[in-house]
């Protein structure tokens, strides 16, 4: 160390967790193009979108009941929110998995920016298939840039974990596995596209079809489509609780909260690649995965075995990674981390608890018959399930872990607890509308509807102190973690000295690295 002290003009070494700092662009060329507006961009893209939705449907339904065929237009109408909810999530990975590589970043960060826009864009007006070409094919430049994302997500993940031993990690691998789960399912939204656009063309596809066992090729394209979205949304919570317990810092908890993240992270990890699984295989044949504890009539009850794998291993495994966290009380001070906890629960609650409370009930609740006694509470669920326990909760978390990034922990309390305000007023009303009173603007509409626009001031908040100078944070790692790993003497000595900090006359903001994570 006298060494260092010694040199009269040190040169100035930005470590590589100071290069992903929030407000440092990775393009010197393009100084306005920082990790922040883009964050900031897409949250603010989606919101307005998502305002943009009420006015297609209210509430937004791309399907009226659990048998109806889906809502073409609606669909594609809602791959442009789930775009760009994918692409904040890759912004939001690159920064907590720390992903160094220059050209990773600056490919995600523009295949985001082309993703997020084309898909809404071209989703506002691709209205039927075939037919509406322009609107379509602007869509589908979209989706090619999401799998550019997708893939250069798993490139610089690997490349993390080749360069970086402390990168070895279960959540390094469980992020890796959701990210080639994703991808998957794009490839299978693909080929339905292509089928339902062209039909059997080439032949090889209607032949496939046939020694598959598929009755027709409009049965092969059913298949694609369900494995599709299904997947789809499970990788992307897989992904998103993977990321929380990486931002909250899982590697550095003891004892059973220790246990806990590490139980939970690998039932996610086996839970993505158990479901990967059948969901490819559902897709290229007719094999499906067994009801499982039926009952009633013709076994006309029973949850569907990829539900359980989705529920309890991934869904499941990710309450064990929230729980872990909730037993440290130094959380309780932190709204931001409770809020984005309680999104997850409730997630939980909503597609697991009540969804397999509705599959064992099938007889009342109908799974789509009209004529079932609880048909319209049913109808009512195919909603609540999908846009808020699949993909609204999952994005508020995702919101939650962007707004501690960006914003100055002493002026997030707000955000934080208007969220969790808004989601229990949502997830309550969201009860009532499916269990008590299903009429469309009854007293569960009405109190659900108070929520999401309690949820959406929040995201608003989000924007406004995302932007504001007075309230930005300093960088995450300069801030206290949950609980911090000491840090021993042998690690800073055994430090090149190309990697350490420049002095500073506050050295409790000096960041030092070992030489497993220096700049290569």
């Amino acid at each position: 160390m006298s060494s260092l002290k010694m040199s009269p003009k040190p040169s100035p070494v930005i470590s590589p967790v100071e290069q992903l700092d929030v407000d440092r662009p990775p393009i010197r060329r393009a100084p306005w193009l920082t990790p922040r507006r883009l964050l900031l961009f897409v949250i603010g893209w989606l919101t307005l979108f998502a305002v943009l939705s009420a006015f297609v449907s209210n509430p937004f339904q791309s399907e009226t009941s659990a048998s109806a065929t889906p809502d073409y237009a609606r669909i594609m109408f809602l791959h442009g929110l789930l775009i760009g909810m994918v692409g904040l999530l890759a912004l939001l990975t690159c920064q907590v998995f720390h992903l160094r590589s220059t050209h990773v970043r600056v490919w995600i960060a523009g295949g985001v920016v082309v993703a997020t826009v084309l898909a809404a864009v071209g989703g506002i007006w691709d209205k039927s298939i075939p037919g509406s070409e322009v609107p379509m094919w602007t869509q589908i430049l979209g989706f090619f840039a999401l799998d550019e994302i997708l893939l250069t997500l798993l490139i610089g993940l690997i490349g993390e974990w080749r360069r970086n031993r402390l990168a070895r990690t279960l959540l390094y691998g469980t992020a890796m596995l959701a990210s080639v789960s994703m991808f998957f399912a794009a490839l299978m939204g693909h080929l339905a596209g292509w089928i339902m656009e062209f039909g059997n063309r080439p032949a090889i596809l209607g032949d496939f079809a046939r020694f598959a066992g598929f009755g027709s090729l409009d049965d092969f394209t059913g298949a694609l489509v369900g494995s599709h979205s299904h997947e789809m949304a499970v990788a992307v919570m897989a992904l998103t609780i993977t990321v929380l317990a990486q931002q909250f810092g899982a590697d550095t908890l003891r004892g059973v909260s220790r246990v806990l993240a590490q139980t939970g992270a690998v039932l996610v990890a086996l839970g993505v690649a158990v479901m990967t699984a059948i969901y490819v295989a559902g897709a290229i044949s007719q094999w499906a995965p067994p009801t499982l504890f039926t009952s009633g009539p013709d076994n006309a009850n029973g949850i569907a075995g990829d539900d359980v794998v989705t529920g309890i291993l991934v869904m499941g495994g990710g309450l064990l990674v929230v729980a872990a966290f909730a037993l440290l009380g130094s959380v309780l001070r932190q709204p931001l981390r409770i809020a984005a906890m309680w999104a997850w629960i409730l997630s939980f609650a909503t597609v697991v608890v009540a969804g397999f409370a509705i599959e064992l009930n099938e007889v009342y609740f109908g799974a789509g018959d009209a004529a079932a006694p609880g048909a319209a509470k049913d109808a009512v669920f195919t909603w609540l399930h999908q846009d808020v326990g699949l993909f609204l909760l999952p994005a508020t978390v995702i919101v939650m872990l962007v707004a501690e990034r960006l914003i100055r922990s002493t002026r997030t309390s707000w955000i934080g607890w208007a969220t969790l305000a808004g989601t229990t007023i949502a997830f309550l009303g969201g009860l009532i509308f499916v269990f008590v009173d299903p009429a469309l603007r009854g007293s569960g509409y009405l109190l659900t509807s108070m929520g999401l626009v309690v949820m959406g001031i929040a995201v608003l908040t989000t924007l406004w102190m995302g932007i504001d100078a007075r309230t930005r944070s300093e960088p995450l790692h300069k801030t206290a973690p949950l609980t911090a790993p000491a840090v021993s003497s042998t690690t800073l000595q055994a430090e090149p000295p190309s990697v350490r900090a420049t002095p500073t006359p506050e050295p409790q903001t000096e960041t030092r690295v070992p030489e497993e994570v220096g700049t290569r």
